[in-house]
């Protein structure tokens, strides 16, 4: 990594006051990271002692850089949507139920040709049972 690591007083001292103050301790060892890498620039020593890898260290900074401490104090988990509108999705269901497919394949392939998306036989065979349906045949 090429790139300087330099932090403000105001940073260093914000980072201290978010270590101090955070909970979950996953999230407080970043601010235990980013304190170590502003008192010795060296990423290297940084994720090996907190175990991370050097990249993750590398995207704390430039998060912190980027968007703010206050960015670094939650994970920013997005949770999955689904490629499939609820129209789609209530068409397929009741597609399913008349036809009574005897392979997730079969369902893929439809899902392919009346909606464009492409959906794996495992995104498939989750997508019917998180609709309740019942299926004999997984490929």
């Amino acid at each position: 990594m090429n790139t300087v690591y330099e932090f403000t007083d105001k940073e260093i001292t914000c980072l201290e006051h978010h270590r101090d103050m955070q909970d979950d301790s996953r999230l407080k060892v970043r601010f235990f990271a980013l304190l170590l890498l502003a008192k010795t620039s060296n990423v290297i020593l940084v994720a090996n002692v907190f175990g991370k890898s050097l990249k993750s260290v590398d995207n704390w900074y430039h998060q912190l850089k980027t968007k703010g401490i206050d960015s670094l104090n939650s994970f920013q988990y997005k949770p999955k949507t689904t490629y499939l509108k609820e129209s789609q999705i209530e068409q397929l269901i009741k597609w399913v139920k008349e036809t009574n497919p005897a392979k997730t394949k079969e369902v893929s392939s439809y899902i392919k040709e009346q909606f464009n998306v492409t959906y794996s036989i495992e995104a498939v065979r989750q997508l019917l049972k998180k609709k309740d349906l019942r299926y004999c045949v997984l490929r």
